[in-house]
C-alpha cells in the first residue's frame, strides 16, 4: 500500500523474488505499461508492494504465490536493495525494493492465482531468461544489474550484505 503518497508520486515498499533454476535462468515477467504502449515491452521480477503491516518476507511469499502460483519455504537473506522511480499505470512510482534469491529445482510454468486488473492488463508472459539472454534482450530488464547479480550469487554465493543499486 502507499506510504507517503503525493499527488505526483506514489511511494511504496516492495518485496521482489529472483526464482533461479540450476542453469541460471531466472523467471521474469514480460509486460508493458498499459497506459504507455509506446514505451514498449520490458521484464521485471515477480513481487510487488507490501500490504499494511506486512513484513518483507510475508509480502515476497504472498506476491510470488499470487503472481506465479509458487509457494516459497525459505527466502534467505535479501541480496539487493534499491530505490527505483518509474512511470507505470498512469502514476509515477517511487519504490523501495528488497530482492530475495531463491533456488528452484527446475524451470516451471507460472500459474498465477490472483492478479489485479492492472497486472492482467500489463503482463504478456512469464519467461525464464539466463544472464546471457537478459543481456541480449532488446527489451529492457529491471533491475539493470540483474544479470550480474544472478551470476555473482551462482558463482560466489549470496553477498554478505545486500548489493545496492539505483
Amino acid at each position: 500500500m502507499a506510504e507517503h503518497d503525493t499527488p505526483d508520486v506514489l511511494h511504496r515498499t516492495a518485496a521482489r523474488v529472483l526464482l533461479v533454476a540450476p542453469d541460471g535462468a531466472t523467471l521474469l515477467v514480460r509486460g508493458h505499461d498499459p497506459e504507455d504502449i509506446d514505451r514498449g515491452h520490458f521484464y521485471w521480477t515477480p513481487g510487488g508492494g507490501l500490504d499494511d503491516g506486512e513484513s518483507l518476507e510475508e509480502g515476497a511469499r504472498r506476491e510470488v504465490r499470487e503472481e506465479i502460483g509458487f509457494a516459497i519455504a525459505d527466502l534467505g537473506a535479501v541480496v539487493l536493495e534499491r530505490v527505483g522511480e518509474f512511470p507505470f499505470g498512469g502514476r509515477q512510482i517511487r519504490q523501495t525494493e528488497s530482492f530475495f534469491f531463491v533456488h528452484v529445482d527446475d524451470r516451471f510454468s507460472a500459474a498465477p492465482e490472483s492478479l489485479s486488473d492492472l497486472e492482467r492488463s500489463a503482463i504478456d508472459a512469464f519467461e525464464w531468461l539466463t544472464p546471457a539472454e537478459m543481456r541480449a534482450s532488446t527489451d529492457q530488464v529491471f533491475p539493470l544489474c540483474l544479470a550480474d547479480l544472478v551470476e555473482h550469487v551462482l558463482e560466489a554465493g549470496r553477498p554478505e550484505t545486500p548489493w545496492r543499486s539505483d
